[in-house]
């Protein structure tokens, strides 16, 4: 009897985890509950447009901007960013949407030295996955994906575990509201942001100022940022641009246009970047993908990391525009985007 005791509770114990895991969740910090949130994101199979990235395009570019820029309806773009996106998993969100949406034309994804090299957000993105991102056959069956996720068997153990028990995925959310009392007082705001982000999950596609919760954040430009604090994002990681490069491929093979955005950084970090030659990575990638010439080639690339250098009033913080940044971007943009779209220049 003890086999069909201990069954059946595993059983119990599983069901009402994942009964009751929602009401955890909004007590998590801001990315956990969006990644959670983007899983009722729907795709809609007549869509044209597809938008991959980081925060950067969560809180920079919005569905609408991108179907006025296409000429299509909001319906028609498929909108599937998430913070702290790395490349595996854009090439993921990819490989699992290539037979859903089969009139798709084009792909906007952002790049910069967050997602080209080895740092806290790379880790932080192989963490969300484990807690809350799809179980995909192409996690174990893609040699890139398999080596950015599972490298070995504890990696699938501890995602096996945490599909079945949900609360271990939380665990380190929930560890800190016992022990730390910043995420203590911070507890009012999570539940503000989760219905936000659930909100704009449900009327945006989770297109989101970053942090907004009823008034547009703002950067103070008396901020410090550390000095040469950026030198962590100057390495190359291999891995990351293998991804990318498998990323191009796969949408070029199948005659869709890749658009690479250089969304900018707050002032005083894109000073610290340019001081220490972090962008050397990514530009070097852009340099090479933009080798390709011809009115019809398939990648595109538009920088513009230069764009606000003196223009604190943009960012919610160092790394995110605000709403006024969102809007001035969004003419940058479009510009640009126009400028492509009736001529043959070259990307910025």
């Amino acid at each position: 009897m003890k086999p069909i005791y201990f069954l059946c509770t595993f059983i119990l114990l599983s069901l009402f985890m994942h009964l009751t895991v929602e009401w955890i969740v909004p007590f998590c910090e801001t990315t956990s509950s969006y990644w959670y949130l983007s899983n009722e994101r729907k795709i809609n199979s007549d869509a044209k447009v597809l938008v991959l990235g980081d925060s950067q395009i969560v809180t920079g570019v919005t569905p609408q901007l991108i179907a006025e820029i296409e000429g299509v309806t909001i319906n028609e773009v498929v909108y599937l960013p998430k913070p702290s996106q790395q490349p595996e998993g854009i090439l993921l969100e990819s490989l699992e949407v290539l037979s859903k949406i089969p009139k798709l034309k084009k792909v906007y994804v952002n790049l910069s030295p967050l997602n080209t090299s080895k740092n806290s957000v790379t880790d932080a993105n192989r963490q969300l996955f484990l807690s809350f991102g799809s179980f995909s056959l192409y996690t174990i069956t893609h040699p890139l994906l398999r080596k950015a996720y599972f490298s070995n068997l504890t990696d699938l153990s501890w995602k096996l575990i945490i599909k079945i028990f949900p609360y271990f995925g939380l665990s380190s959310n929930i560890n800190r509201l016992v022990y730390d009392p910043i995420a203590q007082i911070d507890v009012s705001r999570r539940k503000k942001e989760f219905l936000y982000i659930k909100e704009s999950m449900e009327k945006n596609q989770g297109s989101w100022v970053w942090k907004f919760i009823g008034d547009d954040p703002n950067l103070d430009e008396k901020e410090e940022f550390p000095h040469r604090s950026s030198q962590v994002l100057s390495g190359k990681r291999e891995l990351s641009i293998h991804l990318w490069f498998e990323f191009i491929r796969l949408w070029k093979e199948r005659g869709v246009k890749v658009v690479f955005l250089r969304i900018p950084f707050s002032p005083k970090m894109e000073k610290d970047i340019l001081a220490t030659k972090a962008n050397l990575v990514a530009d070097e990638f852009f340099q090479t993908i933009k080798a390709e010439v011809g009115p019809k080639r398939s990648v595109e690339v538009l920088d513009f990391k230069s764009e606000f250098l003196e223009d604190y009033q943009y960012f919610g913080d160092l790394t995110h525009l605000n709403q006024k940044g969102r809007d001035a971007f969004a003419v940058i943009l479009k510009k640009a985007l126009f400028d492509h779209t009736h001529s043959t220049a070259q990307g910025m």
